[in-house]
């Protein structure tokens, strides 16, 4: 009986069936039942892994400050909407890209970090609803969604609870197609683009004392215009974000709500370190010259097809999936004729040239928004520009980077810095130059301390193949996050 081995429809005589014989069949059943459990559940577990990263925190800088100063962790992260997945924009992801096991991927990353203040670009309408509103609330989150009609995945900015009031004091969504900015440059084609704006108040330090004004934070997140042309209507959304920005903090101020106002502004801008749209709200006054001077007036250039300029009529845009996946589909349509060159004789074919022949009509164009924004009295630093270099050089001493590290997102054909995270601090459009900004000229002048930063990979560090992936990253962006220290 020591090789009684269990087969299926295995027959006997009736005499071999012996109690002896059905423990055995039972024990080998029982462990065949057992490995296969273990296996499933390893499955799971390998499914909910990711890469964790440090927080590298700035070594020997001391806090010279006479008021309370409380440590707040922000966070801007694209989780990569599910409605945008194709397979063959992620050949290798297999079971990763699944959302019932990317979901809780993403959610585990969101909990290991744990900030504060979290700004979620490229999040699914219905799941916003069926998932986020609830494994957020579990962990004491509570948040804001925003879209555009019809369109199938947007923005969110959600807060900590034990932090801030959960009841905000703003809610502000704005429709970027909708305004034209600083009332006279409109929107050079439909981008379904949007920017919503929370102003959060911290709890009072004191529930029993009235007259207790705890200082509060306006954030701000957006996903900028997708294009590869789209550099110009890019530099314009920024304008239109920070003019949004100027007009909310100098509300707040006036309703007395709060001593002061934070201000914050992230997300996923679509555009490099070197690029107009970045230059526009980071460099005051704003003077492009070179390729950033030639890659924007090659982008005001381009003409963008009948159907994205508008000539299918708003009322024909649903708010049914399929025809939010279609109009998606249409963009990385013509994101490849772009690529490939297949536009029309007269269309530029290269976003990014080092010179440009442009019209008077295209210069223009481009001084005029130049010219909004050195109106601006606003300027927009970047809290991993500045000082990201003191913790980790090797990542944040690139050529015309700026200070940022090398990448925040690794795609099939493109790899860089696309996501930001900046704090707004008042500028005067009347001085004429401006000094480079210093950690220490930021801190001083914005009132916080820069503690540290969620470390970015290098490019040579990151897998060969694109994320996501089991056991790796959960999206194809990575998140970014900073601890501060913010005087109350």
């Amino acid at each position: 009986m020591s090789n009684i081995t269990e087969t299926k429809h295995q027959k006997l005589p009736r005499e071999q069936i012996t109690p002896e014989y059905i423990a055995k069949i039972r024990a080998i059943r029982r462990e065949r039942h057992e490995r296969e459990q273990r296996e499933s559940e390893l499955k799971q577990l390998r499914t909910k892994y990711f890469i964790k990263r440090p927080i590298l925190y700035i070594p020997n800088r001391r806090t010279i400050c006479d008021r309370p100063l409380i440590d707040v962790k922000i966070m801007t992260y694209n989780t990569l909407a599910q409605t945008l997945i194709r397979r063959t924009t992620f050949p290798d992801a297999d079971e990763a890209i699944k959302w019932h096991n990317r979901s809780k991927v993403l959610m585990r990353e969101i909990k290991f970090y744990h900030s504060d203040i979290l700004c979620l670009q490229e999040v699914d309408k219905v799941q916003w609803e069926r998932f986020w509103v609830d494994a957020l609330a579990e962990v004491d989150y509570k948040g804001e969604f925003f879209t555009y009609p019809g369109k199938v995945h947007g923005v969110a900015i959600v807060w900590n609870t034990k932090v801030f009031d959960e009841n905000p004091t703003s809610v502000i969504p704005i429709t970027l197609d909708r305004i034209k900015a600083g009332g006279e440059i409109p929107p050079t084609t439909r981008t379904r683009s949007v920017v919503l704006i929370v102003a959060l108040k911290f709890k009072s330090t004191d529930p029993h004392n009235s007259s207790d004004k705890p200082n509060g934070v306006i954030v701000a997140t957006t996903h900028l215009f997708w294009h590869l042309f789209g550099t110009f209507e890019r530099t314009r959304q920024c304008y239109i974000i920070m003019d949004k920005l100027n007009q909310v903090r100098n509300e707040l101020r006036a309703s007395g709500i709060c001593n002061h106002w934070y201000t914050f502004l992230m997300g996923d801008f679509n555009s490099q370190p070197c690029d107009p749209p970045y230059l526009s709200i980071t460099d005051k006054p704003v003077e492009l010259n070179g390729r950033s001077k030639a890659i924007i007036e090659c982008s005001a250039s381009y003409q963008y097809s009948k159907r994205r300029n508008g000539e299918l009529s708003e009322s024909s845009t649903s708010s049914s999936s399929s025809e939010g996946e279609e109009e998606e589909e249409e963009e990385e349509e013509e994101e490849e004729d772009a690529v490939e060159g297949t536009a029309a004789d007269d269309q530029p074919t290269d976003p990014r040239p080092h010179t440009y022949n442009a019209t008077p009509e295209q210069t223009a164009m481009v001084e005029n928004i130049i010219s909004l924004h050195n109106g601006m009295p606003l300027k927009a630093i970047s809290l991993y520009g500045v000082g990201y270099g003191l913790v980790h050089p090797e990542n944040s001493n690139f050529e015309t980077r700026n200070g940022e590290p090398e990448i925040s997102h690794k795609s099939t054909h493109w790899e860089g810095l696309l996501d930001y995270m900046f704090v707004i601090k008042s500028w005067n459009p009347v001085v004429t130059t401006s000094s480079p900004e210093t950690i220490d000229t930021v801190e001083k002048d914005c009132h916080l301390y820069i503690k540290g930063y969620l470390q970015m990979p290098l490019s040579k560090d990151m897998p060969d193949h694109v994320e996501p992936h089991t056991g790796e990253y959960p999206s194809d962006h990575l998140a970014m996050m900073c601890e501060v220290s913010l005087e109350m």
